[in-house]
């Protein structure tokens, strides 16, 4: 509350100090009631830490990996890799954080699934956060087969009339495409193309017409 109230934020507002501070509450609030209901039994206060230390180590042991999922989600909480909304790849997978708990990142997937990421597993791969770099530049690698002889110049046609669908949302001029090496079977390209805001959904849909309209001109040949 007065966190919010310094942040000049609504009841609703949430960042991952919030989080953060969520999860040690609910920790707090687990322990309590434990030693509440432990305490009705009148057990001594040093027997009970005693018993709860041996019960905690047992945890531990059993559910290594639960505990990891904590200790992981309340440093990525607390750290500024990721917060929610942002759009980042952890890992193989994409799409934009909607939630952070004590066990798992929650992740609206490109192709509106809900992935559900371990924290311990989120903690030790690559996080790319596409919102905290505003990436805006894209790449488009392919390869063709050399037999067929497409020039270039048909490519960039083809290539072309697809950017053209999305002109309001490229650079003008950012269009490169470039041939990055030629081996005996097939010719590697490389296209790149700027959006003018950040929006990595637009981008993969832009390259999926891209790759599309390629595989169409490859068959036509």
């Amino acid at each position: 509350m007065i966190y919010r109230k310094r942040k000049r934020k609504g009841d609703k507002y949430s960042d991952n100090v919030i989080i953060g501070l969520q999860n040690i509450y609910y920790l707090l609030m687990v322990m309590a009631i434990t030693v509440t209901i432990i305490g009705f039994f009148g057990i001594e206060f040093s027997k009970l830490l005693t018993a709860l230390s041996i019960v905690a180590a047992a945890i531990a042991i059993i559910s290594k990996e639960f505990v990891s999922d904590i200790i992981a989600g309340m440093s990525i909480t607390f750290s500024k890799e990721l917060s929610i909304g942002d759009y980042v790849k952890v890992g193989e997978y994409k799409g934009r954080v909607i939630d952070i708990n004590l066990h798992k990142i929650v992740l609206h997937h490109d192709d509106d699934d809900i992935i559900y990421i371990p924290n311990s597993k989120a903690y030790n791969d690559d996080i790319i956060n596409y919102t905290q770099k505003e990436i805006r530049k894209f790449n488009v690698d392919f390869a063709i087969n050399s037999e067929l002889n497409i020039p270039l110049s048909a490519l960039q046609v083809t290539i072309h009339r697809v950017l053209l669908r999305y002109n309001d949302s490229i650079v003008l001029d950012s269009e490169k495409l470039k041939v990055i090496n030629i081996l005996k079977d097939e010719i590697r390209y490389k296209l790149q193309f700027k959006l003018n805001q950040m929006n990595p959904v637009l981008a993969e849909q832009i390259k999926s017409e891209i790759r599309e309209a390629i595989s169409l001109l490859v068959i036509k040949d």
